[in-house]
């Protein structure tokens, strides 16, 4: 009964109600790689590949370091296979940026120089075991959520590679519901503690994930005019919050009526606001783990550029 659950609160969070649609104008006009395209549209929709490429990369760095403590072999496979799912994540978003004019070397060069910032959530890393269930379901069930929103987009390459992406950000649904559904189950009380609060710490970090709330001049974003962003950052929070509480609700997971609740007279989420100054800091300045995981694409860069440099002489 739990596995029918588990597969339908899947298939629920990667429905999008507007798929298909074609009446927003925006969206009547799509490009493929060799379409005539403005400048700033191509610069535009390199941005976007590059930024989720990135973000593919320093996600598989939140995780390779629990490879050696995972507590058994089964759960080590499919961490190891969820690792090696992120980086065809970040080859695949790379493909796209490179047709683009960005190359890879580039994306990697303007993080560690410090020209392009992270996503908040990609500044943490994870202090337990107890901590990844739930923390990574949040974090899959967001992406899932944003993902089949921008595959309406209007850059018909992205939105290919988009839609290979998402079908395997749903094995890694799986893998985080079973983890965070398994602790909640047959964890000790220590266990579910962990757990419980770990689901508390996200959950204000997955809120600020979607953006800052929505004002009256968010449809003059030009990526939004483009058709590159789809949905407002409301809509998608709302969408995201209305599919996944009742997941770790079924769960065991208390959810604090401070932290979300949903107002049955208005039918829409209520939250309690992330804290939008320190989540700036966190973008400016990098959150706890961001030191690090720059150092960690400098030492790759340094240590591979002999082979870089010799695989491009012999491609000339």
């Amino acid at each position: 009964m739990a596995l029918e659950y588990e597969l339908d609160m899947a298939k629920r969070v990667a429905q999008d109600p507007d798929e298909g649609s074609t009446d927003d104008p925006r969206l009547a006009k799509r490009y493929e790689r060799w379409d005539d395209m403005t400048e700033e549209y191509r610069q535009a929709a390199a941005r976007i590949a590059s930024f989720q490429c990135l973000a593919e990369l320093i996600g598989v760095m939140m995780f390779n370091e629990w490879v050696e403590m995972a507590p058994d072999f089964a759960r080590k496979q499919m961490l190891l296979a969820k690792i090696q799912d992120e980086v065809g994540h970040g080859h695949v978003m790379a493909r796209v940026a490179e047709d683009l004019g960005v190359t890879r070397e580039q994306i990697l060069v303007d993080f560690v120089e410090g020209r392009t910032k992270l996503l908040n959530i990609f500044h943490y890393g994870f202090e337990s075991w107890e901590e990844i269930g739930p923390s990574a379901l949040l974090q899959n069930s967001a992406a899932i959520v944003q993902f089949s929103a921008l595959q309406k987009g209007t850059y018909l390459p992205y939105v290919r590679a988009l839609k290979k992406i998402d079908k395997e950000e749903g094995f890694h649904y799986h893998h985080a519901w079973d983890l965070a559904h398994e602790i909640m189950t047959t964890g000790t009380a220590e266990q579910r503690r962990l757990a419980q609060e770990s689901f508390e710490t996200w959950v204000p970090r997955l809120l600020a994930y979607f953006g800052p709330p929505d004002n009256d001049t968010y449809q003059q974003n030009r990526m939004y005019q483009l058709g590159l962003k789809v949905d407002s950052n409301d809509a998608l929070r709302q969408r995201w919050l209305g599919r996944m509480m009742p997941v770790f609700e079924q769960m065991g997971y208390h959810i604090p009526h401070d932290l979300v609740h949903h107002d049955t007279e208005t039918g829409t989420w209520v939250f309690a606001s992330p804290d939008w100054v320190e989540v700036k800091r966190t973008l400016t300045e990098g959150g706890p783990r961001y030191g690090q995981y720059v150092e960690n694409v400098r030492r790759s860069l340094d240590r591979n550029a002999r082979y870089r440099s010799a695989a491009l002489r012999v491609a000339a």
